[in-house]
């Protein structure tokens, strides 16, 4: 499948697997990939994602945003009961933030090929559709960005949710660009 993508679409999913290293990820999510998708401003994504709104700053805030929102589902009873046992979870929380970044880079990391995901595997397997249902031979930004707003998989669900983008919307605003730029 990879023979396909486009070199652009290629360098996302390099950039996914740097961004799973540098937040020391066992596999590459879908949330990987849409950080990735955000590293190239002049991706037909990007423009995409622009002209409905959300820039990659916007983007990548709502993405910690709902990383961190995992924290939340953590109820009172929960939390207490981590107290109890010594664990702060607030404090673990700043700690890795502090530490690492919320989207920290890779400082020396290892170059060893991570794994993708169950989820991001998804992602891409939609993005192929995505490209077979357009009718293209290719599998560029815009077919991953519409693979990952159908896969919807945990914190990139709620980071479209959060952003108010949805597949149908995305999907129109795809098929003008490619209609502007021939």
């Amino acid at each position: 499948m990879l023979e396909r993508f486009t070199n652009r679409a290629r360098t996302v999913v390099v950039a996914a697997q740097t961004h799973a290293r540098a937040q020391h990820a066992t596999r590459v999510e879908a949330e990987h990939l849409l950080l990735g998708l955000l590293d190239d401003p002049d991706s037909l994504a990007m423009r995409c994602l622009v002209r409905l709104g959300s820039g990659a700053e916007d983007v990548r805030d709502a993405v910690r945003r709902q990383r961190t929102s995992a924290l939340g589902s953590l109820d009172d009873g929960d939390l207490e009961a981590l107290r109890a046992i010594g664990i702060d979870a607030e404090e673990v929380l700043r700690r890795v933030e502090s530490d690492l970044g919320p989207l920290a880079e890779p400082t020396g990391t290892s170059r060893k090929h991570i794994p993708f995901s169950t989820d991001g595997k998804k992602a891409l397997e939609l993005a192929l559709r995505e490209a077979i249902a357009l009718k293209h031979k290719y599998i560029g930004t815009e077919h991953l960005l519409l693979g990952l707003l159908r896969g919807q998989s945990g914190t990139v669900a709620r980071t479209f949710t959060e952003l108010d983008l949805t597949h149908d919307q995305v999907r129109d605003v795809v098929l003008d660009e490619l209609r502007q730029t021939g």
